[in-house]
This record gives C-alpha cells, structure tokens and sequence, in this order.
C-alpha cells in the first residue's frame, strides 16, 4: 500500500536512522538520491506445519523485522533501462541483472521476480537499489520471502509517474514464481503472502491460486505474554530430502484416495481405506496424513478461539500443533543420535514451564528437522527463559517477535 515518507518511517522499527542510512549508501553507490523506498516484512508461523503443500490451512503473522530498499530507476543516458542492480549492506559486491545467467541466489530471485511480474503483465522497470534487511537468513522467519515482496514492491513504485500498488496476492504469486523457476524451490505461498498482507492471518489454499484468508486480532502482550523463536541450530545441510519427503508422503496417501492433494479428501476416508493406503504408502505417510488433517481442524478452531478472545483457547492449540509435529509430522530430527537440537530446545521450553507453572505454547517452526522454534512465554519468565535458551544455544538464540500491522 502506497502510504507517505513520514508514514512510511514510523510504521519500522528504527526506522529513520536505517532508511536515512541507506539514502546515504546510495548516494555514495550511484551519485544521486533514491526516489522509492519499500519494506516487506519477515513471517512466522502460528498454526499449519507443512499443510499448505497440500492445499491446507495456516495461520501465519508478519512480524516488525523486515527488508528495507531505497531504490531509483535507471538513469535513461545509455544504460539498460531493463537491467537491475542491488547493493546489499553487508556484501563487497553488488548483485546485478544483465545479459548472461545470474550467478548468486539473490540475482536468481531479482530475475525471477521480474519475470514473474512481466508474465503477470505487471510493468517491471529496471532499478538501482540498496538494503538492508533484520530478517537474518537462517532465521526461519523467510528472509527470501520478505526480499521477493520488497523488490516487487520497488518495481510497482517505480512504475510510471505515480507508482503502481501491486495487490498482496499477485505480489505473493510473483514471489512463489520466482521461488519455483528461478531457485528450484518447490515452495507454498503462505510465506509471501504472510509477507504481503500483514497482521495474522488464517489462510485457506484449497485453491492456490486465489486462496481465502481471514484477518485475525491477537495481541499476545495484551495477556503479559512475549512471542519470539528461539534458534536452536543444526545444520541444514543434506535436509532438503527431508523437506520433500514430507509432502512427497502426504500426496502418496491422497493418491491412494484418488485425489491429487489431502485438501480434497478426509480423515474419514483415510480410515475407511486405511489398510490399503498403510501397504501402499507405510505408515509414516499416513501418520504424517493424520497431521494434517488435525491441523485442519486446529485452525478453524484457533480462528474461532481468537474471534472471541478465548487466550487460554489459542495457546492450548499451538501445543497441541506443535505435539502434533512430534508425534505425527515427526520433524524434530532427522534421527541423528548426536544432533537433536530442535528437540531438545522443546523438551526444555516443556519443562521449564512445567516446573515454573507457566502458561505459554511452544511449537516446530517452518520446515523443522533443524533450526527454530516458536514460543510464547509469559512475560515474567522471559528474561531467566532467555538466559537458559542462550546458555544451551548461544547469545543470539532467542529473537523476540511483534506483530507487523501491515505488510
């Protein structure tokens, strides 16, 4: 959403000094003063583990740690009005869009996002720019995701005198382009459109390409309670199978039923044809089955227990989401008898609750096997939580989170 400069600064977290600061670096990169700045935010997710590859539900927020870009179009005396350069704080190199094929990630996804946007029939003007972004790759919190929705927002700004304001979802449909074709990623959208939209939304993709979402108001401070994933750590390494075998077992069993994703059958189903489904599929893909629908019915009731403010309602179902990934998701480790951090950094946010009478949730973060996890603790327990977590993972383990209002 177009809003005004001084709009603009206020809705970011620091952010007069970042953007004033990145002013200044282009000026020192370019020789002149960007005309656009743009910010897209990091995601988390709230409800839904690996449910939207199947066309499932979620529920996922924007949070205030974002990716900033101050950007200009290129100057029209003999440079390539299609070509794009970023400056990224933190690189010795600029990432550049020209002739030849893109060698970095980032120039892989700039490309992506504008063909994306020109098959769209979007206008897709080239740019200079430069970042800075506090969604740290890693995270869990899609860095990716917030850069795709930022530099789709620089190229609507740019576009003609007064700028165009790409809607939400086309700007999350052209990231998932660029993800797809670009990266080789076969990801969902529920990250960019998380990123797109702002605030928490529920979102339904029984159809992917015009998915239903509805606004949801939570205020977890409101309850003297503080939310924040905490980074375990592990390596991500050699996982990326065991990403894909989790949707690759899940569409086998909506195979067996005749269907091409789980959304279009039912738990009903799955036990009337169970013994069938167990001999074709084995018995991990049918548990991880189970999981999904019951994260199904997990997000219609969070929905509800939100619309009436029901707290104790919401931080039941995000335990009960994130039990559900260790017992049916099963995505905690990857059964390394050395590395199991992600489990651990659970086992010990239960027990620490338990023993200090807390209320709060605690929940696998994105993809699992390695990484974050999510947690919502009260407020009076977050500081000796904080040193505990920092003590088992390292200083920098713990990132506490606030909702973004508006993507």
């Amino acid at each position: 959403m177009m809003t005004t400069y001084q709009e603009f600064l206020a809705e970011l977290t620091d952010g007069r000094h970042r953007v004033d600061s990145l002013c200044n670096t282009f000026e020192e990169c370019y020789g002149t003063r960007p005309t656009v700045a743009v910010s897209a935010p990091g995601r988390a997710e709230i409800i839904g583990n690996h449910t939207d590859h199947n066309n499932g539900r979620v529920v996922a927020a924007a949070i205030t740690q974002d990716t900033v870009i101050v950007a200009g179009a290129v100057a029209p005396e003999g440079d390539d009005p299609a070509s794009l350069q970023l400056h990224s704080e933190g690189w010795e190199r600029d990432f550049v869009v020209g002739p030849g094929e893109p060698g970095h990630d980032t120039e892989r996804l700039m490309l992506g996002v504008r063909e994306g946007l020109r098959n769209s029939g979007l206008a897709a003007p080239g740019y200079r720019a430069c970042m800075t972004s506090s969604v740290l790759p890693g995270s869990g919190l899609s860095s990716s995701a917030a850069l795709e929705i930022a530099l789709a927002g620089v190229h609507g700004a740019l576009t003609g005198e007064t700028g165009e304001d790409i809607p939400p979802l086309r700007a999350a449909l052209v990231g998932r382009f660029a993800e797809n074709h670009y990266m080789n990623k076969p990801s969902g959208l529920m990250d960019q459109l998380a990123s797109a939209l702002g605030g928490i939304h529920a979102i339904d993709f029984r159809d992917p390409e015009a998915p239903l979402t509805h606004r949801i108001e939570i205020d977890f401070s409101e309850t003297n309670h503080k939310l924040m994933v905490v980074n375990t750590g592990g390596s991500h390494a050699d996982l990326t199978d065991a990403y894909a075998a989790v949707s690759r077992e899940m569409l086998s069993v909506a195979r067996e039923l005749g269907v091409s994703t789980l959304a279009e059958t039912s738990r009903k189903e799955l036990f009337r044809n169970l013994s069938a489904v167990r001999a074709a599929t084995g018995d991990r893909a049918v548990m991880r089955a189970l999981h999904f629908f019951e994260e199904q019915d997990r997000v219609s009731a969070f929905v509800d227990a939100a619309d009436s403010r029901s707290d104790h309602e919401i931080l039941a179902l995000m335990r009960e989401s994130g039990d559900s990934s260790i017992r049916l998701l099963q995505n905690v480790h990857t059964g390394s008898a050395r590395d199991q951090s992600l489990a651990l950094g659970l086992e010990l946010t239960r027990t620490y609750l338990r023993q200090r009478g807390g209320t709060g949730a605690y929940r696998v973060h994105g993809g699992g096997f390695a990484g974050t996890m999510l947690v919502v603790m009260p407020e009076d327990l977050f500081p000796e939580y904080r040193t505990a977590m920092q003590r088992a993972f390292g200083d920098h383990a713990v990132v506490p989170l606030s909702i973004r209002p508006r993507g």
